[in-house]
């Protein structure tokens, strides 16, 4: 049973029966939204262009080891090639601290992820367990104030809801452990709280966290039909992690694949104007009123 927010439509049946490219052109004109990718830390010189079927699009900043300078340096080459569209994002943001954080502000990102999966000087990881540090709620306070979201993306349990409880946040890469429990997936309960909290959850393609075993374009609609039924539709997205991974799902290999995932949504009774919140529109509406 579909949830109120999500109808069925004579519009929607008639674009089925068009070819792909024609039913493209004629509902969306081949566009996507992507709350988080990591091309920005795939290569040394990231070519912007093949982001260009995503738009609004969030690029990530890996730390991974890096140093500030390091992340710096991919920051300003973003600022100087940057299309239309395309937004900053922080991953793994463990070098972060009192001396750097009025710069990291002044970059104006959407959202900042603390740890990736381990326990670090700002965070508890969601492969360790930790909760904040004393440097980690004084970053969290200090990003709130500044209007930039905390990434829950990664964090432990435990983290993420202390998190919660200092600033608004945003889940921008995960599924759902009522689908597939993974330590990387989210509960409904924190689901619940980041999307009260005026949040926005990115809905990944990354396999291990849609299945147990092979992932394919299915596996991506069960989750975010779960969140649409669970919660209604309009604080959900796609965060493909495209070019952060290589373990993804049969058919949803790139932006093109994904806009043909729309037809599974099409199939299943959602409107073409509710799929194409999911798939661009409420990505764009958060972007529009949080980021200055």
């Amino acid at each position: 049973m579909l949830c109120t927010e999500v109808s069925r439509s004579v519009f929607a049946r008639e674009c089925l029966k068009k070819t792909p490219r024609t039913r493209a052109r004629h509902i969306y004109n081949n566009m996507v939204s992507d709350f988080h990718n990591d091309l920005l830390t795939f290569c040394e010189q990231p070519d912007l262009s093949l982001l260009k079927q995503a738009s609004p699009c969030v690029c990530a900043v890996y730390g991974g080891g890096r140093t500030f300078e390091q992340v710096r340096t991919i920051v300003h080459c973003f600022f100087a090639n940057r299309k239309k569209g395309m937004y900053l994002s922080l991953e793994d943001a463990s070098w972060l601290n009192d001396e750097n954080i009025g710069e990291v502000c002044s970059w104006r990102p959407v959202c900042v992820s603390l740890t990736h999966n381990r326990d670090n000087k700002l965070a508890g990881g969601c492969m360790d367990g930790g909760g904040l540090t004393e440097r980690g709620k004084r970053m969290v306070r200090v990003l709130a104030q500044e209007g930039i979201f905390i990434d829950c993306a990664h964090l432990s349990g435990q983290s993420m809801a202390q998190v919660l409880s200092l600033a608004p946040a945003v889940n921008s890469h995960t599924c759902f452990n009522a689908v597939y429990p993974h330590f990387r997936n989210i509960g409904d309960a924190l689901a619940k709280e980041i999307l009260d909290g005026g949040g926005m959850i990115g809905i990944t393609f990354v396999g291990k966290f849609l299945t147990g075993g092979k992932a394919d374009a299915q596996d991506v609609f069960r989750h975010a039909d779960h969140a649409v039924q669970k919660f209604g539709i309009g604080g959900f997205c796609f965060g493909s992690d495209f070019f952060g991974t290589d373990d993804l799902p049969a058919g949803v290999r790139n932006f093109e694949e994904e806009e043909k995932m729309r037809s599974l949504f099409f199939g299943a009774g959602y409107s073409v104007a509710d799929t194409e919140r999911l798939f661009r529109v409420n990505l764009q509406n958060f972007l529009a009123k949080n980021c200055r």
